[in-house]
């Protein structure tokens, strides 16, 4: 009878929403933050890789930036630079540079945050009457040429994979060759290409003629038809680990807060928990996050990250019902974090119980710091939770490598401007 109790008591925590009020639910005014200011929401941008800069030079948000005036031996301009995005070929490039180890998605990436960087600086500057029609034509143009529309989806590949013609899985089939390609990662980059553009639409949302928001709705509806929901729900019903997007939860909030649908909001949340119930486990180590090779401590702060980020979200958003003890849980996983940044051996004690070989052995590819994306994970930390964050914020070559980034690309948004 105990058994049959809890199975439905989970079922009304999981399957549901049960216990979630609908009415508490109320999405920000800027999906992350109710208010952007100066003061809360200070973007300090940074030339990064596939930047029309140097790399970690200082750069202006401003989307009328030309840089000539500033800096003549750099030769560019913002405008430009987000605009080239609409000749840009995601299945070309994955092909020609990435393999199961490494994803260059810094040439859509790069600019989906030097988007929202502008949007960003023209709320807080005030300055939307004169930046706001540029942005919109940037956002229109890359809505017209279809970008990213043309990848291949997950069903696609799927039958691609029942035809032999790829692997069914990274590295190799599963066999922990890290130079195979790996042509899952494309539906992957697309819906978070979508979940990212789809923010910097409901920022914008007020700005856009009736046309434009007619060609940007059309554009919206087939990502997340193609891409974003397709993905997420294959992530969220499976095993594996929790990644970009909180396991593509606020891939999907984003569409929802787009069409204006928080009723739908509560459902969506709880599967993401639902989800992340299934990969933690009772000691804080996460289902093959944690168990990545010589990236698993990388891997494992990545997790770290985006349960945070689902937390702090579901928070945000008036998310009343977040369960206690799975909480306590993702507070364990810094405790692993913490412990793999500092004995990695002891780290390694633990024995992945899943038996995947989706990681590499070789030590030139190994990556023991917290993932450089994660931009404010010791923010993270120190808001939401009463554990040590010093470790995190003290990791030097975390700190060395997140330089090159002012927007977290597990969220599309810099956390610490969430409020």
């Amino acid at each position: 009878m105990k058994k049959l109790l809890g199975i439905v008591v989970l079922g009304l925590l999981f399957g549901g929403s049960a216990y979630a009020n609908k009415s508490d639910i109320v999405i920000p005014k800027y999906f992350f933050a109710n208010e952007l200011t100066k003061e809360s929401c200070s973007l300090k941008g940074v030339h990064g890789y596939g930047s029309w800069g140097k790399t970690y030079w200082e750069m202006d948000l401003a989307i009328t930036h030309v840089s000539k005036k500033k800096n003549p031996e750099l030769q560019g301009n913002n405008y430009d630079h987000l605009m080239e995005l609409t000749k840009y070929d995601w299945n070309k490039d994955h092909e020609e540079r990435s393999n199961s180890i490494y994803v260059n998605h810094e040439e859509h990436s790069n600019r989906l945050a030097l988007l929202h960087g502008t949007i960003v600086y023209a709320i807080v500057n005030d300055k939307m009457d004169e930046h706001g029609p540029i942005i919109t034509e940037v956002m229109v143009a890359w809505a017209e040429s279809g970008v990213m529309l043309n990848t291949l989806t997950s069903k696609e590949i799927s039958k691609l994979k029942d035809q032999g013609k790829v692997d069914r899985m990274c590295y190799g089939g599963g066999k922990a060759k890290g130079d195979s390609p790996c042509i899952s990662h494309r539906p992957h980059e697309a819906q978070i290409y979508g979940a990212t553009y789809i923010q910097q639409a409901y920022l914008m949302r007020d700005h856009f003629t009736k046309e434009q928001f007619k060609i940007v709705d059309n554009y919206i509806d087939a990502l997340y038809k193609k891409y974003i929901g397709p993905w997420t729900l294959s992530e969220l019903g499976g095993p594996r680990g929790f990644i970009q997007m909180a396991d593509g939860t606020i891939s999907v909030l984003s569409y929802l807060a787009w069409k204006d649908k928080p009723e739908e909001v509560a459902k969506w949340i709880e599967k993401g928990i639902g989800k992340a119930d299934r990969v933690i486990y009772d000691d804080g180590y996460i289902h093959n996050n944690s168990f990545r090779g010589v990236r698993d401590v990388w891997y494992h702060s990545q997790g770290v990250n985006n349960l945070l980020g689902l937390y702090a979200i579901a928070e945000l958003w008036g998310y009343k019902q977040f369960p206690a003890e799975l909480k306590q849980r993702i507070d364990k996983t810094i405790d692993v974090l913490n412990l793999g940044l500092t004995n990695v051996k002891k780290y390694r004690e633990r024995k992945d119980p899943s038996g995947l070989q989706n990681f590499t052995k070789d030590q030139k590819h190994a990556t023991h710091h917290v993932h450089q994306m994660a931009i404010s994970l010791d923010w993270l930390i120190d808001k939401y939770t009463d554990k040590d964050n010093t470790i995190v914020a003290n990791d030097r070559m975390w700190k060395s490598k997140k330089s090159a980034y002012f927007v977290d690309r597990n969220f599309g948004f810099e956390p610490k401007c969430m409020n």
